[in-house]
């Protein structure tokens, strides 16, 4: 779900594509290093990587799916924060992609800090997208550092599943196995997504004496 100027069918952030224009402006380098360890279990390919004027977007998906009719993506990014805290940017991404679900829900809207920076993580579903033949589920975290915020994401495009008025999902026939990888998913944007601090720099070569002649 967050997301910007992608070739995703989705357009459902376009509060993230206005905000990403809006801070067109913003060049500052990031506080802390950005690496995200890819999620185990599957090989990963890029297809997406624009970096320029404080924005950074990364797009990939699992090997052996193609750039249009993906089931996974996975989406890294960075840009100017506008004074919004994870929790905020998080609920307006959520509230995008709900004025185009027949039935949506989110869980677990988790808050902390780490290192001094704040987070949070939420997951969303929607049932159906517009008139499309699938639905959405969106894990993300959102990390605030200085002026910035950082976000990852996972996107599954699943055919329609069904959100009860109580907020309980089923995804029918593969229900287990679909949660249980959504958990893991979780998992690794709870315990493994973190900026780290940078490396220092080198060491400068000593200087070779010079030869007196």
């Amino acid at each position: 779900m967050s997301t910007f100027l992608l070739r995703l069918p989705v357009r459902f952030a376009a509060f993230a594509a206005s905000l990403l224009l809006a801070t067109g402006a913003c060049a500052d380098a990031p506080t802390l290093d950005w690496r995200v360890p890819l999620p185990a279990g599957q090989g990963w390919r890029i297809i997406d990587l624009r970096e320029g004027n404080g924005i950074r977007h990364e797009e990939y998906v699992p090997r052996g799916q193609g750039i249009e009719d993906y089931r996974d993506r996975l989406l890294v990014q960075r840009f100017g924060a506008q004074d919004m805290s994870p929790e905020v940017y998080l609920g307006h991404i959520a509230a995008g992609l709900a004025k185009h679900c027949p039935a949506f829900t989110t869980s677990g809207l988790v808050s902390g800090a780490r290192d001094g920076l704040g987070h949070a993580t939420r997951t969303a579903y929607c049932s159906r997208f517009g008139d499309r033949p699938y639905g959405y589920v969106v894990a993300q975290k959102a990390i605030r550092d200085g002026d910035f915020l950082f976000v990852v994401e996972r996107e599954w495009r699943l055919p329609p599943f069904a959100v009860d008025t109580a907020g309980a999902v089923d995804f029918g026939a593969d229900d287990t196995t679909q949660k249980r990888e959504i958990n893991q998913t979780v998992r690794w944007l709870t315990e493994q997504v973190h900026p780290i601090a940078p490396p220092p720099a080198p060491a400068p070569a000593p200087a070779r004496p010079r030869i007196r002649r």
